[in-house]
């Protein structure tokens, strides 16, 4: 039988720490799951963690007297039970079991896929039957359908774990209907997000334009490129060329000033530099990744001491096929190809399908390597 289911401080300004950049996967178990105890008798986890606006959530583990709610990283969930103290009926706490970081393939297919723990199907065809539904359902714990309207062309299903979701998204791919993650109403965002960054036509852009040489452009491509010199530049959502002109895409209208502010005394006043409106919010995926340390910069393991043209050329034909690639910046240094891509998508698409498989084998020099993101680990964990 099918159930029907059912914003935090904004900085005064947005700073980001100065930066500490690592490339290592091996980091400590933090304690990064919330215990919610004081249930009503039946609960119902879902809605539980819509009212404690407790999404995104990796896992939910629903037990008899308490529920526990695995969050991606460890600050999140500290600022859950914070946002929380005043609740009436619920008690929030730090769970004492700990857990590693969240992994990178993980942080990729939250951007990649814009993966959350609800799925919709549109537009369903008659060849998928009810059966079929139910069937792919049945294979993940906790799975259930919050919404059946064949007639209408929409199925909605919800799960308890983000990586039961994506499954079941690739299951459903495959029995040729069109998943879509949906995003939840009732969310917690980064520090420095806001409920008021989701709307529409906010001024999240930068058109650099007016360059006095094609040199100039590429200086400003490479600043981007460099998070020393341009602190903001980390958190790029995407880059786009169009024309003679740079768009420079971020999720925040302060992202997108502070900019602004660290490039004009880099310009020199040899290009324009202009704050414009955009009518779609960066999605909430990338958001969360760019969280917990997506960047558009990979760093890819590498153990050849040089980079041949032959090479080189074959490698970024590679590359290019996960987005659009700075090729000219594709730097090796210290063991590690630097990978510069225009975007967070292109820059996780390519980190999701080094872990979990390319339907373009990689090139064989780099078929076991595995990449990871340039980031401020300190400001992170």
């Amino acid at each position: 039988m099918f159930r029907a289911g059912l914003a935090l401080r904004r900085l005064q300004a947005f700073r980001i720490p100065s930066a500490s950049y690592t490339t290592t996967t091996e980091l400590p178990s933090i304690k990064r799951t919330v215990r919610v105890d004081n249930l009503p008798e039946g609960y119902n986890a879902n809605s539980i963690v819509d009212t404690i606006n407790a999404n995104p959530a990796e896992t939910i583990i629903p037990s008899e007297d308490h529920l526990l709610i695995r969050f991606f990283d460890e600050r999140t969930a500290k600022r859950c039970v914070e946002a929380n103290q005043k609740q009436k009926d619920l008690s929030l706490s730090i769970d004492d079991s700990t857990s590693p970081p969240v992994t990178f393939e993980t942080i990729a297919m939250l951007a990649k896929f814009n993966a959350t723990r609800s799925i919709e199907l549109h537009d369903v065809p008659e060849s998928f039957t009810e059966s079929q539904f139910i069937e792919i359902l049945s294979k993940y714990d906790g799975a259930h359908c919050t919404h059946f309207d064949r007639s209408g062309g929409l199925i909605g299903a919800q799960f308890l774990d983000v990586h039961h979701a994506y499954k079941a998204h690739v299951d459903f791919v495959e029995a040729g209907v069109h998943p879509e993650f949906v995003d939840s109403d009732s969310s917690i965002y980064p520090e420095w997000y806001s409920k008021q960054d989701t709307e529409p036509n906010l001024k999240r852009r930068v058109r650099m334009s007016d360059f006095a040489n094609i040199q100039v452009k590429w200086h400003c491509i490479n600043w981007m490129n460099n998070y020393r010199k341009v602190p903001s530049a980390e958190y790029i959502a995407s880059r786009y060329g169009r024309d003679n002109d740079l768009l420079v895409y971020f999720p925040t209208s302060a992202q997108a000033r502070a900019f602004i502010r660290e490039v004009e005394p880099l310009v020199k006043n040899r290009c324009r530099l202009t704050l414009e409106s955009t009518e779609r919010p960066v999605p909430s995926g990338v958001v969360t990744a760019l969280g917990l340390g997506a960047r558009r910069i990979v760093s890819l393991p590498f153990t050849k001491d040089v980079l041949p043209d032959v090479q080189r050329k074959k490698l970024v034909t590679f590359f290019h096929k996960f987005g659009q690639l700075d090729s000219k910046n594709v730097a090796l240094s210290e063991g590690c190809l630097k990978l510069p891509f225009g975007s967070v998508v292109g820059a996780t698409s390519f980190v999701h399908a080094m872990y979990k498989g390319s339907r373009t084998p990689p090139p064989a020099e780099i078929k076991d390597a595995r990449p990871t993101f340039f980031v401020a680990w300190r400001e992170l964990w």
